[in-house]
C-alpha cells in the first residue's frame, strides 16, 4: 500500500505523519511526504524543518525522517493508494497544482500560522508537540480503519 501525505511546506504535519509511519516500519507500507509549496530558500521554512527534526529526535524518530522536504508533484501525486492533505486548504492548494486521485482524505489539523495557530507563541516547542500529538493520533487512527 502505497500512502501519501500532503501539507503546505513538508516541513512539519506531512513531514511528521511520513516518518512516524515509517519508524512503524509496516510490510507493505511504503510511505512519502510532499508539500504543496516548498521554499527551502524561505528562513523561516528552514527553521520550520529544523525544529521539526528536533521534536522527531525527541520522539526517537530521527533516523526515519528524510533529509529535504519535497514539492508536490504530478508524479508523486500518481500512484497512490491513499492520499492524505492536513487540511481542506492543502486539499484545496494540491488541486490547484496535480490532479490528485479520487480517494484523497482531509484531516483537520491547523498548521502554525493558520486559524487560532496565528500570531507570536510563547513557546513555539509546545505547538510543535501538540502538532506532532495530533498527527500521531490521526495516523494510529488511520491505521487502525486500514486494519493495520
Amino acid at each position: 500500500m502505497n500512502i501519501h501525505f500532503i501539507c503546505r511546506g513538508n516541513v512539519l504535519r506531512s513531514l511528521i505523519a511520513e516518518t512516524y509511519l515509517k519508524s512503524l516500519g509496516l510490510t507493505g507500507v511504503l510511505v512519502s511526504s510532499s508539500g504543496t509549496s516548498v521554499d527551502l530558500n524561505d528562513p523561516q521554512e528552514q527553521l520550520f524543518l529544523a525544529t521539526t527534526k528536533q521534536v522527531l529526535a525527541r520522539h526517537g524518530l530521527a533516523q526515519f525522517a528524510k533529509v529535504r522536504p519535497d514539492q508536490l508533484t504530478q508524479e508523486r501525486a500518481n500512484g497512490q493508494d491513499l492520499t492524505v492533505c492536513m487540511n481542506q486548504r492543502v486539499v484545496d492548494e494540491a488541486r490547484s497544482k496535480v490532479k490528485l486521485p479520487a480517494n484523497v482524505l482531509s484531516w483537520n489539523i491547523t498548521d502554525i500560522g493558520e486559524g487560532a495557530r496565528t500570531g507570536k507563541f510563547e513557546n513555539g516547542r509546545e505547538l510543535e508537540e501538540v502538532i506532532y500529538d495530533e498527527v500521531v493520533a490521526k495516523v494510529d487512527e488511520l491505521l487502525r480503519t486500514l486494519g493495520r
